[in-house]
C-alpha cells in the first residue's frame, strides 16, 4: 500500500490519526486540525511530497502565515510518518521553508482592569454565578480553555488547589486564589445543580442543558464578560506573575509547558510592561 496512489490514501490517513489519538494523545481539536490539513493537501497537490502547488492554493485563498506554517508542519509530519512506516519513500518529500512571521507580543490586562473588572462581575442569577467561577479560576492558575472545560467536580480541592489535566494528558496540580476557591463553590452549591441533568456526569461546569461547557461556549463567555479572548487571560496570569516575582521556571510549570522556550514570550511582555510603566513615571521619560 503506497501514500502516492490515490486510493490508499485516505485509509493510511485514518491509520496515521489513530497513532496521534491512541499513542501521541493529540487532543480531539488538534487531531482534527491534522486531517483538515492533510487532507487537503492530499486533495489539492498532485504530486505527493512536494508543496510549490499547494502553497499557491493557500496564497490565492488568503491564509495568513502562520495558517500556512501549521499546514506545512502537519502535512510534513504525516508524510515522514508514512516513509517510517514503508508507505512513501522519504526522498521524495522535498525541502519546504516555513514563512517568516511577525512575532507578536500577546495582549496583557492590566492587574488593576483585572482586579476591578472581577469584583464586578454581577452574580444575580445562575449563570452568572458559573461564568464568575470561570474567570477567577481562570486568571487564578492560568488555564487553558480545553483543561477548563474538562474539569471534574473531584478536582477542585479543599486544601485550596486543583488538579488539571493538559495536554498530551500531562496532570499537574494547581493553587487557586481564595477568590477563585469561593466562587466556585458558590457555584458548587447554587448554580450547578440547576443545571445538571443525566448528561452532566461529574463535569464542574455545565451548561443550561446540562452537558459539560464546550470549549466555543468558555470562549463566548471570556469573550462577552471580559471584552477579550480566553488566551490574554492566561498570558496576563503569566506575566503578573513574572511582573511579582516569580521565576521563569515556576510560571513554566504552573502553565503546563514541556519546553522552556515556549514560556520565554512572557518575559519579552514583561519587559515590555516595565518599559512602559518607566516611560509613563519618570520625569523625562
Amino acid at each position: 500500500m503506497k501514500l502516492d496512489n490515490k486510493s490508499n490514501q485516505e485509509e493510511i490517513l485514518n491509520q496515521y490519526l489513530n497513532t496521534l489519538e491512541k499513542i501521541n494523545n493529540y487532543s480531539p481539536n488538534t487531531i482534527k486540525s491534522y486531517k483538515n490539513d492533510i487532507a487537503q493537501y492530499l486533495n489539492e497537490e498532485n504530486n505527493v511530497g512536494e508543496f510549490s502547488n499547494f502553497l499557491k492554493i493557500c496564497s490565492k485563498k488568503n491564509y495568513s502565515k502562520s495558517t500556512i506554517n501549521r499546514k506545512i508542519t502537519s502535512i510534513r509530519s504525516f508524510l515522514f510518518w508514512s516513509a517510517e512506516n514503508d508507505y512513501f519513500e522519504k526522498d521524495q518529500i522535498k525541502r519546504v521553508t516555513s514563512l517568516k512571521t511577525d512575532k507578536k507580543l500577546p495582549n496583557v490586562l492590566t492587574a488593576n482592569y483585572i482586579n476591578e473588572l472581577l469584583d464586578s462581575l454581577p452574580i444575580s442569577n445562575n449563570k452568572e454565578i458559573r461564568d464568575k467561577a470561570i474567570l477567577e479560576l481562570m486568571y487564578s492558575s492560568g488555564l487553558r480553555v480545553s483543561e477548563v472545560s474538562n474539569l471534574v467536580i473531584k478536582d477542585i480541592r479543599s486544601n485550596k488547589s486543583i488538579k488539571v489535566l493538559g495536554k498530551g494528558s500531562k496532570e499537574r496540580v494547581l493553587p487557586i486564589t481564595e477568590r477563585a476557591f469561593n466562587s466556585i463553590n458558590n457555584y458548587l452549591k447554587i448554580a450547578r445543580e440547576i443545571f445538571a441533568n443525566e448528561k452532566s456526569g461529574q463535569f464542574l461546569f455545565l451548561g443550561i442543558r446540562g452537558g459539560k461547557l464546550s470549549d466555543r461556549e468558555i470562549r463566548r463567555i471570556v469573550k462577552l464578560r471580559v471584552g477579550t479572548f480566553p488566551h490574554s487571560l492566561r498570558h496576563t496570569f503569566a506575566t503578573h506573575l513574572l511582573d511579582g516575582g516569580a521565576d521563569l521556571r515556576i510560571v513554566q510549570e504552573l502553565l503546563g509547558h514541556n519546553d522552556p522556550n515556549t514560556t520565554q514570550i512572557y518575559t519579552h511582555v514583561s519587559k515590555k510592561q516595565l518599559k512602559k510603566k518607566y516611560k509613563q513615571s519618570h520625569p523625562r521619560g
